[in-house]
C-alpha cells in the first residue's frame, strides 16, 4: 500500500508545543500512521536531499512514534525514551523540517541509550547511540514533549540562515558510506 505524504508542520503552529501521547496496541491506525509518515520523510528527502528522521506531532499527530531513515531500512520507534545519558556534552548545528529557514546551535549529550517499542510492541535498546545519532535521538524525543530546537539555542549567534547548513550541519555528519560503526539495537523483551 502506497501513502500520501502529508504536510509538515512549521514554527509557530501550536500543535507542535503539545506533549504527544504513548501509542498503545489497540490503536487500529497506527500502522497507516507510520506509512504516512515515512512517505513524507522521504518525500522531504527527495525534496531537499536531507531529512534523517521525522516525529509524529511535525505532521499533526500527537502521538509517541518516530520514524527514521539513516541510509538503510526505514523503522519506527513507539514511545521512545531516554534510558541513560553521557554526562559528556557537545555542541552541534541542528537542522529541522518544522523550522526549515534556519539553523541552530545546540547542546547535546554525547550518547544516550534509547529504549523503544516496535511495531509488535516488543521492546528494544538502542544502546550508547554515537555523537551523530544521540544528537538525532535526542532532537526527536524533544519533539514528542513539545520542544523545538529553538529552545536549545546555545551561545551567541546560535541561530543561523538555512543557507548556512552546508558548512556548518553537513561538514560535521558522517556521509552515508562512512558511518561509524555503533551498536545496533537489542531486543530485550
Amino acid at each position: 500500500m502506497l501513502f500520501r505524504p502529508l504536510p509538515i508542520l512549521t514554527v509557530g503552529d501550536p500543535r507542535l508545543r503539545q506533549v504527544a501521547v504513548a501509542v498503545e496496541p489497540r490503536d487500529s491506525g497506527l500502522g497507516a500512521e507510520i506509512g504516512r509518515m515515512l512517505a513524507t520523510l522521504e518525500h522531504f528527502r527527495a525534496l531537499h536531499g536531507y531529512g534523517r528522521a521525522l516525529a509524529a506531532p511535525q505532521v499533526g499527530i500527537g502521538k509517541r512514534v518516530v520514524v527514521m531513515n539513516l541510509g538503510s531500512e526505514p523503522f519506527a520507534l513507539l514511545n521512545p525514551e531516554i534510558a541513560w545519558r553521557s554526562s559528556e556534552c557537545f555542541e552541534v548545528w541542528d537542522d529541522c523540517l518544522s523550522i526549515p529557514d534556519r539553523i541552530v546551535r545546540v547542546q547535546r549529550n554525547r550518547s544516550v541509550s534509547v529504549a523503544y517499542l516496535d511495531q509488535q510492541f516488543r521492546r528494544w535498546e538502542w544502546a550508547r547511540l554515537p555523537s551523530h545519532l544521540a544528537e538525532l535521538a535526542q532532537h526527536e524525543i524533544d519533539h514528542l514533549d513539545g520542544i523545538l530546537m529553538l529552545d536549545r539555542a546555545w551561545g551567541e549567534g546560535a541561530i543561523r540562515p538555512i543557507q548556512d547548513r552546508a558548512e556548518l550541519v553537513e561538514a560535521a555528519r558522517p556521509r552515508r558510506g562512512e558511518l561509524p560503526a555503533f551498536e545496533r539495537p537489542r531486543l530485550v523483551g
